[in-house]
């Protein structure tokens, strides 16, 4: 605590953890003293005490565990240019906010520091006013501060814009390329601008389809450290846009990063397995499957024609068609009635997301035995 106007000022400091308050010390500036204070803030949590004396051009902070002036907040240059007027730390720690008047009490202006760094974050002037002392207050997101009309004495409240002043930077790495119903892979990191660790956060995912409609909105969860890493499956080919935003919170400004990738169809791989040999009249089962894995298909046709070669050299031609399942698998049986050699063309037939492709199992068909 301090007097103001008292020259030479004291600042008392006391443990207010207890009743009544146990004195700690006192600041006592100089070896005159400090003179007479326009102001006096506290620090985050008590760490340091800011005093504003008559006649200031910078921010001194003083060390509460030790009683010495520990560093200062910006110095406005030659005495008689700008004076320090008012002063007010941010509960949470992050800023220290001093005002600034002109020697003439015609212009105002305050200025935004960062709490640790003591670098200038933001600044904003006035024409025509004076900042009243001990007017700095926060609210939320904003800052505020009382103007005074050095002619009529009238008073008016000046808002600064919203909080925050520091900045935040977000990165999207996605593929170039990919192929329809393949999951993709996304990742990314959420930085401040202070160096500070994010901690979990909650990003938003918009995407956008080849035909210009919306794709589903996604919620995308940080690590701690401001890391994510995501999924997404494209439906169809085309150019998908991808566009990833943090809103920011009280104390940073949000950011947003933006992708494109180009998907082309699906390249599936036809596999085949069934018996290499047989007999007349035996049934013979086969499968096949052309997935992969988190792949879903949609409704696809497969069609299998079957080639016998008689050993007279006659030849007979079968076709089916199957439906596959959204697995990406199917099966099929066939019976012959003759032997020789047995070719099985297995097509999956192509559409507008998967490319079409073809494999072949031969099966040496005998007569039975006996």
């Amino acid at each position: 605590m301090s007097e103001p106007g008292v020259s030479p000022a004291t600042v008392r400091l006391y443990d207010v953890n207890r009743d009544p308050g146990n004195p700690l010390g006192e600041i006592l500036g100089d070896a005159e003293g400090l003179p007479p204070l326009e102001d006096l803030a506290l620090a985050y949590q008590g760490s340091a005490v800011l005093p504003v004396p008559s006649g200031a051009h910078r921010f001194d902070a003083w060390d509460t565990t030790t009683f010495d002036r520990a560093h200062a907040y910006d110095e406005k240059g030659p005495a008689g240019h700008d004076l320090a007027a008012t002063v007010a730390a941010s509960e949470n720690g992050y800023y220290v906010v001093g005002g600034w008047n002109s020697a003439a009490g015609d212009a105002a202006e305050l200025v935004v520091y960062d709490a640790t760094t003591r670098e200038v974050i933001y600044t904003a002037g006035h024409q025509g006013k004076a900042l009243v002392p001990g007017s700095i207050g926060f609210y939320g997101i904003y800052t505020f501060a009382v103007l005074k009309e050095p002619g009529t004495g009238r008073m008016h409240l000046w808002r600064l814009p919203s909080a925050p002043y520091h900045s935040s930077a977000l990165t999207l790495t996605a593929p170039a390329e990919a192929n329809a119903l393949k999951p993709l892979t996304i990742s990314g990191r959420l930085t401040l601008s202070t160096g500070a660790t994010p901690g979990v956060q909650t990003l938003e995912l918009y995407s956008w389809l080849p035909d210009g409609t919306d794709g589903p909105f996604r919620e995308v969860t940080t690590a701690a450290d401001g890391t994510y890493e995501f999924t997404d499956t494209p439906p169809g080919i085309g150019a998908f846009r991808y566009r990833l935003s943090w809103p920011g919170n009280s104390w940073y400004y949000g950011a947003y990063a933006t992708a494109t990738v180009t998907v082309a169809r699906y390249e599936p791989a036809l596999i085949v397995t069934g018996p290499a040999t047989g007999a007349v009249g035996e049934l013979l089962e086969f499968s096949g499957t052309f997935a992969a894995e988190g792949v879903v298909y949609p409704r696809t046709t497969v069609t299998v024609s079957r080639r016998a070669v008689a050993p007279d050299g006659t030849v007979t031609t079968k076709g089916q068609k199957l439906a596959a399942a959204t697995d990406g698998t199917f099966a099929f049986t066939d019976t012959p009635a003759t032997a020789g050699k047995h070719t099985y063309t297995v097509t999956l037939v192509g559409s507008s997301t998967v490319k079409g492709t073809s494999t072949n199992h031969v099966v040496t068909v005998v007569e039975p035995a006996g």
